[in-house]
């Protein structure tokens, strides 16, 4: 199966607000936020999206402290600290982007927004630098970034990441895929992955290498049989009260 990234309607949300940061009139808010649940491709979509403009992308953790935050961002700006202090590094960085215009990407966010100290911080690197910032976190957060008002307030673009549709999942299959999946079979796949495109691109593989493996372009319901298209069933939730 191929390999790159497909143009599904998350992804052209994600283009046009994109280009709306990027060619904002100086002076106004900065800062993007995708959200969404798990599984949607806000992951793969934003590490397009970095690469296509340059940015400069790092991933939260859950040990992150404002020092820690600041010194991944001048990891990934390949800047040594000349000193240790938050302010020192807020300083380099600010002059590092507002000198290269570079967009910062923050995955994972939900770990920095329930920090007062580093969501300020960043606030203050969007202020000063005027570089677009990229935020990116599960669906909860959108909540929890409208509580902090200085912060929502920078927030110029909400991009939700949604379950894809039949349509999109009929464009994954046509370009991914390199044998020929019939509409019946393609919509088992669908309702069973309820639209998350990761359990769809799983079970797109998984139907395009049982179809090599018993010689055939092209696969329908009546040659899948029963088969699972997700390799093993998730683990069923325990029922309460039972011994």
């Amino acid at each position: 199966m191929k390999s790159h990234v497909i143009p599904v309607k998350n992804i052209g949300k994600l283009s046009e607000a994109s280009e709306s940061l990027l060619t904002r009139t100086p002076g106004t808010p900065g800062i993007g936020l995708i959200f969404g649940d798990s599984g949607l491709g806000k992951t793969t979509a934003t590490a397009w999206f970095v690469s296509q403009c340059n940015g400069v992308y790092v991933r939260a953790l859950s040990t992150w402290t404002p020092s820690a935050m600041l010194l991944a961002i001048l990891r990934e700006l390949d800047v040594a600290p000349v000193k240790l202090r938050a302010a020192s590094m807020v300083n380099q960085i600010v002059d590092v982007l507002r000198a290269t215009g570079r967009p910062l990407f923050i995955d994972e966010f939900d770990y920095i927004i329930e920090d007062k100290k580093m969501t300020e911080t960043l606030r203050d690197i969007h202020d000063i630098s005027s570089v677009p910032i990229v935020l990116v976190g599960m669906d909860g957060v959108k909540q929890k970034v409208q509580l902090r008002d200085q912060f929502v307030n920078r927030i110029a673009q909400w991009v939700e990441f949604k379950p894809v549709d039949f349509e999109d999942c009929q464009l994954l299959s046509r370009s991914l895929c390199e044998i020929m999946i019939k509409t019946e079979l393609l919509k088992k796949l669908f309702e069973a992955s309820k639209g998350v495109i990761r359990l769809i691109v799983i079970g797109l593989d998984v139907i395009e290498r049982k179809a090599r493996t018993m010689g055939f372009s092209e696969i329908g319901s009546e040659q899948w049989g029963n088969a699972n298209f997700f390799l093993s069933d998730p683990p069923k939730a325990k029922k309460q009260g039972g011994h």
